[in-house]
């Protein structure tokens, strides 16, 4: 049989559970507060990768060098509705590099090699340029250098290609280093829309 609890043992017992009650309503709290507060964006509108106008530049690379993660939260995304399926994507191929015996670029842009070109359809050997592809992006490769944004810009491409920070690898910091070092404060904390708000 059990014995009756004393006292001080029931007091412990009240005590420990209130404690838990507000550790989980303050856990509640600043969830809430981190979600009024939203999450870090980049305004394609600012960043020099992607603006328009912007021309004839280096690309900008604080978005790979600058995270405190080994490898960037932001990751490069294709607009696939938006993407013309080129023969040559200038996102893809190094359209600076020499034309090999195929008559294409010889270099790959991307520095990870994190873009994939597959054909679609059926492909016409005997006029190769009549041909198109899908260009993927290897997010686990990709480090949001942001090269294939500022090459895929008009008026070359498409601007198919935009950075994106990936939320589920994004630490939130409050203090974003990226955000510190953008000379152009793209990377910015947007309150969530609304859509996101009524989740």
């Amino acid at each position: 049989m059990n014995e009756p609890q004393t006292r001080r043992e029931l007091l412990g017992h009240a005590v420990r559970g209130t404690a838990l009650l507000g550790l989980g309503g303050l856990g509640a709290l600043l969830l809430r507060r981190a979600d009024a507060e939203g999450a870090w964006r980049i305004n394609c509108d600012l960043c020099i990768n992607s603006r328009l106008g912007a021309v004839g530049i280096e690309a900008c690379e604080l978005c790979a060098s600058q995270c405190v993660l080994p490898l960037s939260a932001v990751r490069a995304v294709n607009d696939h509705a938006r993407c013309g399926r080129c023969y040559i994507c200038p996102a893809y191929f190094d359209v600076k590099s020499a034309i090999d015996e195929r008559g294409l670029p010889s270099l790959k842009l991307c520095p990870r090699d994190a873009i994939e070109r597959k054909p679609i359809g059926w492909i016409d050997p005997d006029d190769p340029a009549n041909n198109y592809y899908e260009y993927t992006i290897d997010e686990e490769r990709c480090n949001g250098c942001g090269k294939c944004v500022l090459a895929c810009k008009e008026p070359a491409g498409l601007s198919s290609i935009r950075l994106e920070v990936r939320h589920s690898l994004c630490l939130d910091c409050n203090r974003c280093a990226i955000a510190l070092a953008c000379p152009h404060a793209a990377y910015l904390r947007e309150p969530p829309r609304p859509s996101e708000a009524a989740r």
